[in-house]
């Protein structure tokens, strides 16, 4: 082997190495990491119930899939998760999303749709880090969109609530 190929297939080893598992689905381009043991992350619909709660969001945010093809959406089991500048955050976008599957005060949510998932997308369509555009408070309309679903616990199936409040954002403020 050539000193040119051997180092080549050393840096090409190394970056295999350092890119972790593989995504456990794709979703139009998007690579998903499931890091969670919520209920519903464990269910066969999570991949039509991701890519109908990412459609309504970009259809709300006036999107498309072009938006957020080549990034990854993980589900974290965590109350927060990792995000430069803040330890507290329960969703960031920063080029990738991650959203925690836990609400400090109520626990682990029941479904996709009750993640900060939608409000994620929203930054990852129009970045906005300030939130200065109105919609961050007008969210009323996509969750009329994504009302209705079944949620799940460790028992089966429980209602997916809405909650607006978990995806508005104050104006104006990062």
């Amino acid at each position: 082997m050539s000193p040119v190929n051997g180092v080549r297939w050393f840096v090409t080893a190394v970056l295999l190495a350092s890119c972790g598992r593989a995504p456990d689905l794709h979703v139009h381009g998007v690579a998903v990491y499931v890091e969670t043991t919520a209920p519903f992350a464990q269910r066969g619909d999570l991949e039509t119930r991701l890519e109908s709660t990412v459609q309504a969001a970009l259809d709300y945010w006036q999107g498309s899939w072009t938006d957020v093809a080549g990034r990854t959406i993980t589900l974290d089991g965590g109350t927060h998760v990792a995000c430069e500048g803040n330890a507290s955050a329960i969703g960031c976008y920063d080029g990738n999303i991650r959203v925690s599957t836990n609400d400090v005060g109520a626990g682990t949510f029941s479904c996709v749709e009750q993640t900060v998932l939608v409000h994620e997308i929203g930054h990852a369509v129009i970045g906005d880090p300030l939130h200065q555009d109105p919609r961050w408070m007008e969210m009323d309309a996509l969750a009329d969109a994504l009302a209705g679903r079944t949620g799940y616990d460790a028992e089966g199936e429980v209602p997916c609530v809405i909650f607006v409040s978990v995806w508005r954002h104050p104006l104006g403020r990062p």
